[in-house]
């Protein structure tokens, strides 16, 4: 938002000044400047009104009624011989009659000749007196009200926007995070432009989609049970008759598979329950240390390997420790499938943030993978033995999980060698 509120400034600051400019350009650059215009016209009739005078009373009388009308404007009058000009101004007078016009100067000050053709008049401010250093001020302050109401109009601006921008905001970190029954708010109010009714169209074209690609899923899942069910009775049933050994081997394999097909189904169906944000998870402080050794106890009893916790203090966070445990025992049983000997698990805090890290000694994970080892499905057959490997769906579970506690979790490379899985969780 921050970057929004400064874009936003400094573009109606841009167009603001451009805008300036423009009006600069157009009204004293292309057209004719009306303003100078009437400046000439009354300094020509100041000049003749004084020429006037010179021919009824005299030439000083002239001069005197100069100084006494500069003097009452808070002017100063200087008098300047011919060969002391400035070059553009003694350029001008060395024209050919043009000793009956006035000059007027970068600034916009008069120069001009009365009767003797060697001296010419310039009329400055005085600026050091008290009117024009009013005027001064009244032009400074008249800007500053100006760029302070502009700032104010601007702030003003971007805080409406941003206000509604924010509010669109949330709802699509909503969307996100997997409440796909959220929507932008459509009320006059509340509305940037038709960004709100066009977020809205988008996510109930996603909503229908995700809802038609889960229910597809679950259905499938659901329905291959029965079949499996089936197959897995029969190769039972056809495995106590009297077979020869191949023929056992064959029938064990078939059981086997069946029995991976059955886990994967039951994978499936829990992805699919834990995608669906109105499945309400039971959270409750929980002891998270004892959690992980009640997990890590149960592992130990299934495997030969190494299994190492490691922590400095007891926490306790909230969590659904169903859940959880599931998380947990998928990311051991990760680690002790692909590991050497090795499992180590390590409990920190920092701030207001638990990190849980599981490793192991084995081959590690390539960085490659690391984009897409959370997807569904995904394997990573190069790094991984294909004989041990799964369906892909653990990982992905674990990632659900995580996310449902409004935490993430990463991947890299352990000291121990093989690959480190670290769980972040809000204390």
């Amino acid at each position: 938002m921050r970057r929004i509120y400064l874009e936003s400034f400094i573009g109606l600051l841009i167009w603001f000044m451009a805008s300036l400019f423009a009006y600069e350009l157009i009204i004293y650059g292309v057209n004719t400047d009306y303003d100078h215009v009437l400046q000439e016209r009354e300094g020509n009739a100041f000049r003749n009104v004084l020429l006037s005078i010179s021919e009824q009373q005299g030439a000083q009388a002239a001069v005197d009624a100069l100084k006494h009308v500069v003097s009452e404007t808070s002017r100063k009058l200087l008098i300047v011989r011919v060969e002391n000009l400035p070059e553009d101004v003694g350029h001008f007078f060395s024209t050919e009659h043009i000793e009956d016009s006035i000059y007027y100067d970068d600034d916009r000050e008069p120069w001009f000749k009365l009767t003797d053709p060697n001296l010419v008049f310039h009329i400055v401010p005085d600026k050091k007196s008290d009117l024009w250093r009013a005027i001064q001020f009244d032009d400074d302050i008249g800007w500053v009200f100006i760029l302070l109401g502009f700032f104010i109009y601007s702030l003003w601006f971007v805080w409406f926007l941003g206000r509604r921008i924010q509010t669109l905001e949330k709802v699509t970190m909503e969307f996100a995070r997997g409440d796909l029954e959220v929507r932008a708010p459509l009320q006059s109010n509340k509305v940037v432009g038709t960004l709100n009714k066009s977020f809205n169209y988008m996510a109930d074209k996603i909503s229908n989609l995700i809802s038609s690609n889960q229910f597809l899923a679950n259905a499938v899942a659901h329905d291959l049970r029965t079949p499996i069910f089936r197959i897995q009775w029969q190769a039972e049933m056809l495995k106590d008759d009297n077979l020869t050994d191949k023929q056992h081997q064959k029938v064990s394999s078939i059981i086997e598979d069946t029995e991976e097909m059955e886990r994967m189904v039951e994978d499936l169906l829990y992805m699919g329950k834990l995608e669906r944000p109105e499945v309400d998870l039971k959270f409750e402080s929980t002891d998270l240390i004892n959690l992980i050794e009640d997990v890590v106890n149960k592992q130990r009893q299934d495997c030969s390997n190494d299994i190492i916790l490691d922590y400095s203090e007891r926490v306790y966070v909230n969590l659904d420790s169903w859940l959880f445990r599931r998380a947990l025992s998928n990311l051991i049983l990760n680690a002790i499938t692909y590991g050497r000997s090795v499992t180590k698990l390590n409990v920190s805090t920092e701030q207001d943030i638990i990190s849980i890290s599981v490793e192991d000694n084995g081959d590690g994970i390539p960085e490659s993978h690391w984009p897409s080892i959370f997807k569904p499905f995904y394997s990573t057959d190069r790094s991984r033995n294909k004989s041990a490997s799964g369906f892909g769906l653990g990982l992905a579970i674990v990632d659900l999980i995580v996310k449902r506690h409004y935490g993430h979790i990463e991947v890299g490379h352990s000291s121990l060698g093989g690959a480190k899985f670290t769980i972040k969780l809000p204390i």
